[in-house]
């Protein structure tokens, strides 16, 4: 009676098994390193829409008057800006909203982006 070699198919169901593992690892790699990279797009985009929008309001005259929106915004669909006007007051080196407008603002910008995604920067105007 002769032997015949091959692989039993417990061996076969094995190495299947272990291949799918490695598939499955694999899969869930580029998977991740998908929505790592939309994610980190999306922050992207939000931080050059905020930026853009900081220089859009500091390339626009000075505004001394208080008014609620003393500055425009730029418009970006999917996107929300609003921003606070501080005042500098000289004596206690401070910037808050209620002090005199002595022709130096701090502008606290907040983007909205997709998803909830917020950002803010702060910057200062100067009157010229």
């Amino acid at each position: 009676m002769r032997r015949r070699r091959g692989f039993t198919l417990i061996e076969t169901t094995v190495a299947i098994a272990l291949l799918a593992v490695i598939i499955v690892a694999i899969l869930g790699a580029f998977s991740a390193i998908t929505i790592a990279a939309r994610r980190h797009q999306q922050e992207t985009v939000l931080d050059l829409v905020t930026r853009q929008d900081a220089e859009y309001i500091k390339s626009q005259a000075y505004s001394a008057t208080p008014a609620a929106t003393p500055y425009g915004n730029i418009v970006v669909a999917g996107y929300g800006f609003s921003y606070q006007t501080l005042y500098y007051d000289p004596v206690l080196t401070t910037f808050a909203a209620g002090n005199a407008d002595n022709g130096l603002q701090e502008l606290v910008l907040t983007v909205t982006g997709p998803n909830n995604a917020k950002q803010t920067l702060q910057f200062l105007k100067v009157q010229p």
